[in-house]
């Protein structure tokens, strides 16, 4: 790949990118560091890159691994006064975390089953991986109008079955 084309691409991205480390990091700050150092560990490797979508791939994955380093760095050296009270209340029982597994695996499943296709593609593009609804409506090819059609009655759809089955 071509330097400027490189550049470019990562210029593109860079929105998407810091979206991905603020859900990961929730600092704003560290978003631009990220993003960065992405850059530095993909460059020296921009002769193996064929095409945008290859290095739009590398530089997610690239971000998304530097993210989860720096949280697992972080968790190490995390330290935290005990508070009974709190760490008992906030302590979710076996019985709660296996209802929490089943209802994700449920809506999971309703999702992939009878969800259509293009309402799955949107919902996962904009909750899932952060794409703004002109990014979708151009990787798809489709209106805005469409994507926030789609987005909606996929919500709705899975809302209304979910209120349905706890009732």
């Amino acid at each position: 790949m071509e330097d400027h084309t490189m550049i470019s691409t990562f210029q593109g991205l860079n929105l998407r990118l810091k979206s991905l480390v603020r859900r990961f990091l929730h600092d704003t700050d560290a978003a631009e560091d990220v993003i960065q150092e992405a850059f530095c560990r993909l460059w020296p490797r921009r002769g193996s890159i064929e095409t945008s979508s290859d290095a739009q791939a590398l530089a997610t994955t690239v971000v998304r691994n530097i993210c989860i380093d720096r949280v697992r760095h972080e968790g190490r050296f995390v330290e935290c006064a005990l508070d009974e009270d709190r760490d008992s209340a906030c302590t979710a029982s076996a019985q709660e975390n296996m209802e929490v597994s089943e209802q994700y695996e449920w809506v999971s499943r309703y999702v992939n089953e009878r969800l259509s296709t293009m309402q799955r593609e949107v919902l996962r593009l904009h909750d899932f991986e952060g794409f703004s609804f002109e990014e979708i409506a151009e990787k798809l090819n489709i209106e805005q109008t469409a994507v926030r059609m789609n987005l909606s009655r996929a919500r709705r759809a899975i809302r209304d079955q979910y209120n349905e089955w706890n009732r």
